[in-house]
């Protein structure tokens, strides 16, 4: 059998995923195939689905999709509640808003060079030779 399959971007769930083809029978004839997303279920019907070749296909890098509450700066998370502060209200990760403006804050890259702080339970023992 040769399960080769084509690589797509569902325009519903905004996924690569692959073509599921779905024969439809009435009684033992063959009607005909529908093809839908494998991970969503979402059916092409009249449009054909659209084939990744080298790079996604160009809305998959639109800025304003890139535009969600958790990569806010104004995004607060707590084990509570998801909060947008500006607007002080509650939000999903995955909201959007007009008023995003981009985290600043970026993670401090650890450099092996760099002395560790010093401990506070005082130095390491020393390591017994036997």
């Amino acid at each position: 059998m040769n399960f080769s399959s084509k690589k797509i971007f569902c325009p519903a769930c905004r996924q690569e995923s692959a073509v599921k083809v779905i024969k439809k029978y009435d009684g033992f004839t063959l009607m005909g195939e529908i093809k839908t997303c494998a991970f969503c279920g979402y059916e092409f019907v009249e449009e054909e689905p659209e084939v990744i070749k080298e790079r996604p296909p160009g809305w998959v890098n639109d800025r304003e999709l890139k535009k969600l509450c958790h990569r806010c700066r104004h995004y607060v998370i707590n084990p509570f509640v998801q909060k947008c502060v500006l607007h002080d209200r509650e939000v999903e990760a995955t909201d959007t808003c007009s008023d995003f403006s981009p985290r600043t804050d970026t993670p401090k890259k650890i450099n092996p060079e760099e002395e560790a702080p010093p401990s506070l339970l005082g130095p390491p023992l020393p390591t017994p030779r036997f």
